[in-house]
C-alpha cells in the first residue's frame, strides 16, 4: 500500500495542494453543467468529487470560479465519486471558447 502512494506521487509533475472549493464541470462543447467539490489543486490538474454519480466524457471544462479559470482537461483517473482530471490548456474566462461562453456567463450572474 505504501509503495503504491509513493509511486502514485513520484508521477505528479507539479505538487498539489489540499483545498475545498465549489466548482463546476461541464462538457467541451458547454453541455451537462455539473457541480463538483475540488479537493487538491495544482497548476497541472485536480482531483474533484461529485455530489452524485453521473457518466462524464473522457475530456471536459473545469471552470474555476474563484479565479475565473476554465481548464480544458482529460480525465486521469476515475475513482467515483472522484475524479482526477488533468489540465491540457487554460484560458480566462473572457478567452475561453464560444461554445463556453454561455455556460460561463450563467454561472458568473
Amino acid at each position: 500500500m505504501f509503495g503504491q502512494a509513493k509511486k502514485n506521487a513520484e508521477r505528479r509533475v507539479q505538487p498539489r495542494r489540499r483545498v475545498l472549493w465549489g466548482s463546476w464541470i461541464a462538457a467541451l462543447d458547454g453541455a451537462g453543467l455539473v457541480q463538483c467539490q475540488t479537493r487538491d489543486f495544482s497548476p497541472g490538474g485536480a482531483r474533484i468529487s461529485l455530489d452524485e454519480q453521473r457518466a462524464v466524457p473522457g475530456q471536459l471544462c473545469f471552470l474555476d470560479l474563484r479565479h475565473r479559470l476554465a481548464y480544458e482537461s482529460r480525465v486521469a483517473w476515475r475513482q467515483m465519486p472522484e475524479l482526477g482530471l488533468e489540465f491540457l490548456k487554460v484560458y480566462r474566462f473572457d478567452e475561453a471558447p464560444p461554445a463556453l461562453q454561455g455556460v460561463i456567463a450563467a454561472l458568473c450572474q
